[in-house]
């Protein structure tokens, strides 16, 4: 049978928790290779590059108690996996590549004790990445013994960046060209490609990492250097759905979005895909969806240039719960531009990213809203930079609003259509709950408020209910996403 499309595939850290999620992936896997050609991404093992990333700083601070628990906690979660998933004698094999990367974080963090120095950022990106070398080299195994063809790739044969470590940035050039000699002739050879996520390698091979949602950027990545149909991010939900379903128990699942909405969802705190992972996919013109790994029949959500149309406006409402306000007003003498202007340049050096900002001409005042744990740092970059015109009363003393909730309202059929605000602002009202800042973009996309934090549930329930819990939510008529060959297979 002809496979006419080439999809990636990537599980994330749920996807491969314990040897149960493992042996599912393997199943989605071997059932989607029947119809396609599958390349795979995988995770670490859920909480595995926490667990790192802790070990190292116990280790660096010269803690050799925290140390040798992290250590023993890493080499058995993935020894009670294998154990799980292996009998011998292919444990023993599979094993024997494993405690090479457990003699490689162990020793790493050994000389940090005796050292008691700083960790390079090349080191840390060489250990960070080892619980995605490992779920890669587990799957490939488990894949092998289940009868699929399947061949581990280290990240580092398949995607190229420069020499941020810590952040790296692909060179989809030099990526395409690695793809096409470590990727695609295993899968014209009829097998699947794993690669493990979230790490890559500069030109000369230093090992980087890719940075925070690095895992769902390594398989945008891939998908563009392969020229890839589509590319699935599995992970524990059943697609992008209109609120955080702890908060709004009738939440549903919305068949499609658009990249733009997408990259907003996921800007405000819903669980998505990372902003930075969508931009691949939009520069090479193929679709996202978000699916469930623990439950693989479900549709899932497709993310797409334009989605399909539905009959509210609205799309989605989510909640950033901690968050900070940050004023700051001038006197009337000051020209406020070119004071706030300092402000935004050095945020921007500092890449610290505001919720959304407020200003007010006539009262020459600004207003940032800050993820609370950016809250004290920006404080004190204003302290510093504007020491001399707080020192003068130039600036008056900063306020700082802590226990806020950031509400954004989103979706693109927002631009354009009136009315929306007052239904948002009169499902607010009704809550008798004040609104304390807002902020609508100039794209329409969204519209975000802040409000006192014990209140953002309810408010969140209080607009979720005025848009996206009636009938007129449902898909407009004619309107039917398309649903992967896979998943109708199943």
């Amino acid at each position: 049978m002809s496979k006419e499309r080439l999809i990636v595939m990537k599980f994330g850290g749920t996807s491969v928790g314990d040897a149960a999620r493992v042996r599912q992936c393997a199943e989605i896997v071997s059932d989607a290779a029947r119809h396609d050609q599958i390349i795979v991404v995988v995770s670490a093992v859920g909480g595995v590059t926490d667990l790192i990333l802790k070990t190292i700083e116990a280790a660096r601070h010269g803690d050799p108690a925290a140390t040798e628990a992290g250590l023993k906690k890493f080499e058995t979660v993935h020894e009670a996996l294998i154990a799980d998933l292996f009998a011998q004698p292919q444990a023993g094999a599979v094993l024997e590549f494993i405690h090479k990367v457990f003699a490689q974080l162990r020793n790493s963090c050994y000389a940090l004790l005796a050292l008691r120095s700083d960790v390079s950022p090349q080191t840390q990106d060489l250990l960070a990445a080892l619980g995605e070398r490992i779920s890669a080299w587990v799957l490939t195994n488990h894949l092998q013994q289940t009868g699929t063809r399947s061949e581990f790739v280290p990240a580092e044969s398949a995607i190229i960046t420069d020499n941020n470590f810590g952040n790296a940035a692909p060179d989809i050039e030099a990526t395409s060209t690695a793809c096409r000699n470590s990727l695609l002739p295993i899968v014209e050879r009829g097998a699947v490609p794993i690669v493990a996520g979230y790490s890559g390698a500069t030109r000369n091979g230093q090992l980087t990492t890719l940075g925070r949602g690095g895992s769902d950027y390594s398989a945008t990545i891939i998908g563009a250097a392969t020229s890839a149909h589509e590319v699935w991010i599995w992970t524990d939900v059943d697609g992008v759905l209109t609120a955080d379903p702890r908060i709004c128990p009738d939440a549903t699942t919305l068949p499609e979005i658009t990249f733009a909405e997408a990259i907003e969802l996921a800007y405000y705190g819903a669980k998505v895909i990372h902003p930075k992972a969508a931009y691949p996919a939009m520069d090479a013109g193929f679709p996202i969806w978000i699916k469930n790994s623990f439950r693989p029949e479900a549709q899932g959500t497709k993310i797409t240039q334009a989605a399909g149309p539905i009959n509210s406006p609205v799309k989605a409402v989510t909640c950033v719960k901690n968050a900070t306000l940050i004023t700051l007003i001038t006197g009337r003498e000051v020209h406020s531009a070119e004071l706030f202007g300092r402000l935004f340049l050095r945020l921007g050096q500092e890449q610290i990213d505001t919720l959304f900002a407020t200003q007010s001409s006539p009262e020459h005042a600004l207003g940032l809203v800050l993820h609370k744990e950016d809250g004290a740092r920006v404080l004190k970059l204003v302290q510093t930079i504007f020491r001399i015109e707080l020192g003068q009363g130039v600036l008056n003393p900063v306020s700082v609003q802590n226990d806020i909730a950031v509400i954004a309202v989103l979706g693109e059929s927002m631009r354009g259509t009136c009315g929306v605000l007052g239904r948002v602002f009169g499902a607010v009202a009704q809550q008798n709950v004040s609104v304390i800042a807002v902020a609508q973009g100039a794209s329409e996309l969204s519209i975000c408020f802040a409000v006192p934090s014990a209140a953002g549930a309810q408010i969140v329930r209080a607009v979720h209910d005025e848009f996206c819990s009636r009938q007129e939510f449902a898909l407009a008529a004619g309107a039917q996403s398309e649903l992967p060959v896979a998943s109708e297979a199943r």
